[in-house]
């Protein structure tokens, strides 16, 4: 009898271990796409992203990569933290718009993260009239954000406002100081971890992000 017992036992023991993995996988799922029993917090970190004395010339720009921690705490109070890079982009203005902005040194640059508002595509820098009208179908003053995915605009000389939609809201922007020569990203607009996608829009595969390309 002892031995039925332990046998039964050792069997309860492996069926045990073998659905705990399952069990797992599925709180992953609910955690994820349900967002049941999961609570996520997001951490920055400072980072030199540009230099003063590079962006000389109005609308010269410089890309960066900001990586940004994020700290995931599933139903079993178990943390994870991943990287999530964020496409940045430091942007010089022209004087005149500084001096409307005020704020000294800091309202002459923007820097915006270039994550489209819509679907959270990667949006492209244009600063070229002809291309943008020939890309997005509009006739812009000034450069703007292009979203090849779904076509949405965004003026750069109105803090990243949207253009044309799909997208319904503006670029999320970097908090940032300047120190010296060099420019320093302290953290990325909260509303970016907070994000929900808007309403599905077409994809325009056949329009090219730049004309002679081929589209995505």
């Amino acid at each position: 009898m002892a031995r039925v017992f332990r046998a039964l036992s050792r069997r309860s023991t492996l069926k045990l271990l073998l659905t705990l993995p399952l069990v797992r996988l599925l709180d992953a799922y609910l955690a994820r796409f349900i967002g049941l029993g999961s609570d996520t917090a997001m951490a920055a970190t400072s980072l030199r992203v540009a230099k003063v004395s590079e962006l000389k010339q109005p609308w010269s720009s410089v890309a960066f990569t900001y990586v940004m921690k994020v700290k995931t705490t599933d139903v079993y109070k178990k943390e994870t933290v991943t990287d999530e890079a964020v496409p940045g982009l430091v942007i010089r203005l022209p004087d005149e718009l500084a001096e409307k902005r005020g704020g000294g040194i800091k309202g002459k640059f923007s820097v915006v993260d270039l994550h489209c508002t819509h679907q959270r595509c990667v949006a492209t820098y244009l600063k070229d009239k002809s291309e943008i009208r020939a890309v997005a179908d509009i006739d812009a003053k000034n450069p703007v954000a292009f979203c090849p995915c779904h076509r949405s605009v965004y003026d750069l000389a109105e803090g990243g406002k949207v253009m044309k939609g799909p997208a319904n809201g503006p670029l999320w922007k970097f908090e940032f100081d300047v120190k010296g020569d060099n420019i320093l990203v302290t953290r990325i607009d909260p509303k970016a971890s907070q994000w929900e996608p808007g309403p599905q829009g077409q994809l325009f595969s056949e329009y090219p992000v730049r004309p002679g390309e081929p589209g995505l």
